[in-house]
């Protein structure tokens, strides 16, 4: 016979309870849950993002992070209103109720998110950003290794923007070759640098060390974008591990056998 939902989220519990280890991935549905909607023309978008909305005549933050701007003044004024809308919010309570229901437990995080709402609330050495986040910054040209801090120059572009735009002065540039920077946030330029592969082999030992333990895996807001990076893996290791179990919550989706 069918559960009910409630019955439903009393055998998650259980499961959690139970577990030697949770590790929770996590994905734009945590945040669009929030009233955090980076993908459609909403509340969230007009209070944080109308100015450039009416100036280059796009309806999403979606949209204008793929909007062909005619310079690096435009592109990056916009880059730094985001980057400070996402390190300035409160941590939205999808986020801090996951940390009460989990914290006591041994817990590991990958997320695809950018926007550093786990990093609120959760141990940043516990979380795999594996597309990278809005704390940082590259070269785009990826001459060197190193990838840098991006708060204070991000709050400090964020004052300086007029009418959707950047004084040339002020476009990041990377200290070592010029070439304008980027956010470090996965595109066909994102670099892989040592910092990303620390936290992947981090990650990597974590399911090592517990694939023989009771072990929960939460897909949390994964829709049919890039299932590849958490849901698809989930999968397979709760199919191949002795003791592993999957739960999956995303709104209007489908249960997996």
């Amino acid at each position: 016979m069918e559960l009910s939902y409630k019955e439903k989220l009393e055998a998650i519990l259980e499961k959690i309870e139970e577990a030697d280890a949770v590790v929770i991935g996590g994905a734009s549905g945590m945040s669009a849950a929030c009233g955090f909607d980076y993908y459609n023309h909403s509340p969230f978008f007009e209070q944080y993002f109308s100015d450039f909305g009416d100036i280059y005549n796009e309806p999403s933050c979606w949209k204008l992070l793929y909007h062909r701007y005619k310079s690096h003044e435009e592109r990056w004024a916009y880059m730094a209103r985001s980057g400070c809308v996402m390190l300035d919010l409160p941590a939205g309570k999808t986020y801090t109720d996951l940390f009460k229901l989990t914290k006591a437990k041994d817990y590991y995080i990958i997320t695809t998110n950018q926007d550093a709402q786990f990093a609120k609330v959760f141990d940043p050495e516990r979380i795999f950003t594996i597309q990278g986040d809005a704390h940082w910054m590259q070269c785009s040209n990826r001459c060197h290794d190193k990838i840098y801090p991006s708060d204070e120059i991000l709050h400090k572009l964020n004052a300086a923007i007029e009418d959707g735009k950047l004084p040339s002065e002020l476009v990041p540039k990377c200290p070592v070759c010029g070439d304008v920077m980027e956010p470090w946030v996965k595109s066909y330029i994102f670099h892989y640098c040592s910092q990303w592969n620390r936290e992947q082999d981090k990650y990597n030992k974590y399911l090592i060390e517990h694939q023989n333990q009771k072990l929960v895996f939460l897909a949390l807001g994964i829709g049919s974008m890039t299932p590849e990076f958490i849901k698809h893996p989930f999968m397979n290791m709760t199919y191949q591990l002795p003791d592993a179990s999957m739960v999956i919550l995303n709104k209007g989706e489908d249960p997996v056998p």
